[in-house]
């Protein structure tokens, strides 16, 4: 087949790159010839994609704050999140597909098929806009770090992404200039460090009306509460693959095959707009609720908060697994 894929971030390249390995004749058509998108990097320990990653730092422990005041800690004996080179992984996928660096859109006359997985840049749904700092500090620990303001619905974080580098990034609905922000706190809390990179981004925080041949970010498949969507992404665009081979239509394919991740996206987008209408001491008292409650911060990690996500990660804990 001839396929065109409209975007080549986590999504697209994957799927070009399983497409293009099985002889199928393929094109990203993207802005950049090579992807430079910031996010905080970050994958739970419960996933391989079929193109390796090459993982810079093991996570096993976290911290929870809210307006600065920390409410809960904790660790896991093994990895629960990996730190990956992303952007590595993606350009490295992209090297041997061919390319068009163009905003216009692929002819669907010249094509077989064509894939949308242009991230959240359709721009027809909620997105956040977020910044991400690379920094370098003496003043180094092995902790991950998530603040939530009860001023704004979203969160700061402080992600070790190897030794003595740190990913540090802000993100909030209702305040825009996130830079702003990030560099204010960064200048509260880092102490001396070294300001290696910082770009932003817009991250989705709820699903397009129209979902198509959209396939990873494209579609809304982002965790409203964490933002992760690389993982959400990669199985998207194994899936569509699969969907490819098997003469299916790529929507309703992944409708069935996605459908427990798609309903925890859905769930963690009631919470979110439930945490956005409540006033501020209420919802320090939603993540205090939350923060505090082992199995619920056990799910929160793995993107896992549903009535059966929740059971798998109560089970574990009785079994002694986590």
């Amino acid at each position: 087949m001839k396929v065109a894929i409209r975007g080549g971030g986590v999504a697209g390249s994957l799927l070009g790159h399983l497409l293009k390995n099985s002889n199928h004749e393929v094109t990203i058509f993207d802005i950049k010839k090579s992807y430079i998108k910031p996010c905080g990097d970050i994958v739970p320990n419960v996933y391989r994609p079929p193109m390796s990653w090459d993982v810079q730092y093991e996570i096993k422990r976290f911290a929870f704050l809210v307006d600065g005041e920390l409410i809960y800690d904790v660790g896991y004996r093994r990895p629960k999140w990996l730190v990956i080179d992303k952007w590595s992984w993606i350009n490295g996928m992209r090297e041997s597909i061919q390319h068009k660096v163009t905003l216009n859109p692929p002819d669907p006359r010249e094509f077989d098929l064509v894939v949308d997985s242009r991230g959240p840049y359709p721009m027809d749904r909620k997105v956040v806009y977020t910044t991400r700092a690379i920094i370098k500090t003496e003043n180094f620990n092995d902790t991950a770090v998530f603040e939530f303001s009860s001023k704004y619905t979203g969160f700061y974080w402080i992600f070790p992404s190897k030794e003595g580098e740190y990913n540090v990034g802000a993100g909030f609905l209702e305040y825009k200039n996130s830079r702003e922000l990030l560099m204010d706190y960064m200048n509260s809390k880092m102490g001396k460090f070294k300001l290696i990179d910082i770009r932003g981004a817009p991250i989705s925080v709820e699903r397009p009306k129209e979902k198509g041949n959209r396939i990873g970010e494209a579609r809304g498949l982002v965790f409203p509460l964490s933002g992760e969507g690389i993982r959400p992404s990669a199985i998207s665009a194994e899936e569509t693959f699969q969907a490819i081979t098997k003469n299916k239509e790529i929507s309703s394919y992944l409708d069935d095959r996605i459908k427990t991740m798609e309903s925890r996206i859905k769930i963690q987008s009631i919470l979110l707009n439930a945490y956005m209408r409540a006033k501020p001491s209420m919802r320090k008292v939603m993540m205090k609720t939350l923060m505090r409650n082992d199995v619920l911060i056990d799910a929160y990690l793995e993107d896992k908060l549903d009535l059966q996500g929740i059971s798998e990660s109560l089970r574990l804990m009785k079994s002694g697994g986590i």
